[in-house]
């Protein structure tokens, strides 16, 4: 599967987005000595490590390694962790947090599982696709009314839904800025001109080498 229809499979979320630039202020503090740093010894965030490492695998479902890397291996978790810990507002953190939660307890629930911690790759790409897969495609509205609106706003009936779709939507959002943002993919994957030249607005496009720029 390429990267295209990995995220083409998960389609329908949409979220809050953070630019590029505000990643890689952050991501500068985030390097670590060793290459092999994984979520057990990452920055500190909003999540412990648990939880941290149940969101790396969503997102390395959402961007898999094909001719490309995948989010786990550009360490993804360490940078979005700061992300939200440090950029996001205490409301947004605590919905997040329960979005996590509900998630969990969708895939705990629908396999009986003691936790949703302990669910496998396959078992979340499943959930994920129960809730954003292409065959919710028809609830494409329901679905983004539901994530525009507020906590009060939504009956109490569909608050955890709500939530879900809040959390998925945002793990998304959070995914590709990031992924994109990163400087393995930014500048080995991605064209990228650490010193760009004069603004030209309406060249063709073979005389700049495509258009997979990075940021």
């Amino acid at each position: 599967m390429n990267r295209r229809s990995a995220i083409k499979n998960i389609s329908i979320g949409v979220g809050i987005s953070v630019s590029s630039g505000t990643l890689l202020s952050l991501i500068s503090g985030c390097k670590s000595d060793s290459s092999t740093a994984t979520v057990s010894n990452a920055v500190s965030g909003l999540m412990n490590a648990k939880n941290a490492g149940f969101l790396e695998e969503l997102m390395d479902i959402m961007l898999p390694a094909t001719d490309t890397p995948g989010a786990k291996d550009v360490g993804i978790i360490k940078y979005v962790n700061v992300v939200l810990g440090r950029l996001y507002e205490k409301n947004d953190q605590k919905a997040f947090t329960k979005g996590l939660g509900f998630f969990q307890d969708a895939v705990k629930k629908k396999y009986s599982l003691s936790s949703g911690l302990d669910a496998s790759r396959e078992q979340l790409t499943e959930v994920l696709e129960d809730w954003i897969g292409k065959k919710n495609e028809s609830r494409k509205e329901e679905i983004g009314t539901l994530l525009y609106s507020s906590e009060n706003d939504v009956a109490l009936v569909d608050r955890e839904k709500f939530y879900i779709y809040k959390f998925i939507s945002n793990t998304k959002s959070l995914a590709t800025s990031t992924y994109f943002g990163s400087e393995e993919i930014g500048t080995k994957h991605l064209n990228y001109d650490p010193i760009p030249g004069k603004y030209l607005g309406c060249i063709p496009i073979e005389e700049v080498g495509g258009t997979n720029w990075a940021l």
